[in-house]
């Protein structure tokens, strides 16, 4: 099919969605409105080409620019500035996408080895879907931006329902076909994207991985709330501590939001959620529930009468007012934990002062060091591992 055909079915397909491309690829955005009609489908096009400008728009700093995961923290970017544009727009919210793709190509002067490589993203209200191309081929930087540029129009073509080959007419030899992943989310968890481009309307709500949507209520509960990316030895350890002084079995839970970032992306939420089934071990397992309660107000408010486990940086950022409910104040946060019956059971990491406000004491229980052995050991050391060695 000649790319003016595969551009007119994507501009008829219905589906609205915002482009983020960086590292290369640009091309696809020119190609995307060359031929008319590209205010049908394109509602916003972005090129955050520095490293500050893509930690701005992603709201990090990842541990690899051009990365399948960066692709997928673009995507999510990119689709929530879709819902956004779109709140009162033609579209529905099951019409829009968001699409990353970040590339390191051909340039002058590159070392010897420097590994050429496209990573695409699609992220919609109900699924994340990935595309991964490592060129092994040698080609200049020209001929790498024509591929990339139509393995990108292939890839939204494919995302808006048309029957494509994404390999098809890109050049890429056999040994160079994408690899695909997808993840794909319930109705529950989807609604919870779906309000989170409107504060306002999200109420606190959360679904447990066996598909019920409200947890079984217990007079005493112990939760561990986390972004578990991923789970690793000291949450486990953090777990068994708790167990033994509560007897409960402890319950992990994962916010789909997040404060100051984008919302974790449905690929990233299975391997969370699997990072916590294979090392709970011997912790006796209660749920693993995801909820849109990125602050402890709310969650609170859907796990009363609880325990929260949580570590040094969380307890920190717990009294922060950065962190708080628009219209509330230390004195109303504690007074909403009191009435929901919540306390915190604290554990200090190595090199980090802990203050607590003097208020707050009767809710926090603090972990002695003796009873707790702080391996050293952290998410952001295990991924960056992960990514060496991919």
């Amino acid at each position: 099919m000649e790319i003016r055909e595969l551009v007119h079915q994507i501009h008829s397909s219905g589906y609205g969605f915002v482009l983020a491309v960086t590292g290369g690829g640009t091309e696809a955005l020119g190609e995307l409105l060359r031929y008319g009609g590209g205010s049908a489908t394109l509602l916003e096009a972005m090129v955050p080409y520095s490293p500050q400008s893509l930690d701005a728009f992603i709201g990090k700093e990842p541990e690899k620019y051009a990365s399948v995961i960066t692709a997928r923290a673009m995507a999510m970017a990119a689709f929530q500035k879709a819902m956004i544009l779109q709140a009162s727009g033609q579209k529905g919210s099951e019409h829009l996408l968001g699409i990353g793709a970040t590339c390191t190509l051909a340039r002058t002067g590159e070392r010897k080895g420097r590994q050429h490589e496209l990573h695409m993203a699609v992220q919609s209200l109900r699924s994340t879907t990935t595309y991964s191309i490592r060129f092994l081929e040698k080609r200049d930087r020209e001929h790498e931006e024509t591929i990339v540029a139509r393995s990108i129009i292939n890839m939204i073509a494919s995302a808006c329902g048309m029957d494509v080959i994404i390999t098809d007419g890109t050049g890429l030899s056999f040994h160079e076909r994408p690899q695909v992943e997808r993840a794909q989310v319930t109705g529950a968890i989807a609604d919870m994207l779906l309000h989170e481009a409107d504060p306002s309307s999200r109420v606190p709500s959360c679904v447990n991985m066996s598909g019920q949507k409200r947890y079984t209520h217990r007079s005493h509960r112990v939760i561990f709330p986390g972004s578990f990316d991923p789970c690793h030895e000291n949450h486990v350890e953090m777990a068994q501590v708790a167990y033994r002084k509560y007897g409960l079995p402890v319950d992990f839970e994962i916010s789909l939001l997040n404060v100051d970032k984008p919302p974790i992306d449905y690929i990233s939420l299975e391997e969370r959620i699997s990072s916590i089934k294979v090392r709970h071990g011997p912790v006796p397992m209660g749920d693993i529930f995801v909820t849109n309660a990125p602050l402890f107000a709310e969650k609170a408010i859907i796990f009363p009468e609880s325990t929260f486990i949580v570590g040094a940086d969380t307890i920190k950022r717990l009294f922060d007012p950065r962190y708080y409910r628009p219209g509330d104040s230390l004195s109303s946060l504690l007074e909403l934990f009191r009435t929901k019956g919540i306390d915190f059971l604290v554990f200090s990491r190595k090199g980090i002062q802990i203050e607590i406000p003097a208020e707050a004491g009767p809710i926090v229980t603090m972990v002695p060091e003796e009873e707790y052995c702080d391996h050293g050991i952290s998410s952001t050391q295990i991924r960056r591992s992960q990514q060496s060695k991919r």
